[in-house]
């Protein structure tokens, strides 16, 4: 066999192999409004213009942290199934608060008293800020044992541009 060829043949496989690499993972044009590629967040909400809530022990999950200023449709969900003895987490609220000049929060809305399984919506117009979405759910579990939702760390951040 020629030397060149033996050279070749490998050349021309490992080509090959990196066209058909780079033709995979290539431009699918399947990216969202605001250019970003799937598995990206997005400033944009889905286009029926509903973002959704996931509510868990203990985390509040939008499904995008930023969108355009506007009506805003929240759908929230609690996702739980079941309990844990004495934990909690059998209802959760969500609250859309908008962050104040002195660093506070203002509430602008709510769905309260989600129970496992459930799912509500609220729809409200936001202005260009800084944002926090709450579960501001306080649970009594008996014998002393009260459970603020909000102080287990059941908050995110959540932005709003022009």
């Amino acid at each position: 066999m020629n030397p060149r060829s033996l050279f070749l043949a490998p050349a021309a496989a490992l080509a090959a192999g990196l066209l058909v690499l780079a033709a995979a993972c290539g431009d699918d044009h399947g990216s969202t409004e605001s250019g970003m590629d799937h598995g990206m967040m997005s400033t944009v909400p889905p286009a029926e213009g509903v973002i959704d809530v996931h509510l868990s022990n203990w985390a509040v999950e939008p499904a995008i942290a930023s969108v355009r200023a506007g009506a805003v449709t929240f759908r929230a969900i609690h996702d739980m199934g079941h309990m844990h003895g004495g934990e909690g987490g059998e209802i959760h609220d969500l609250a859309v608060a908008m962050k104040q000049p002195d660093g506070s929060f203002k509430v602008l809305g709510q769905v309260k008293d989600l129970r496992m399984g459930d799912t509500k919506e609220l729809t409200l117009e936001l202005a260009p800020g800084e944002y926090e979405l709450q579960c501001n759910a306080v649970e009594d579990l008996g014998g002393g044992n009260v459970v603020s939702h909000y102080l287990k760390g059941m908050r995110t951040k959540f932005t709003v541009t022009g």
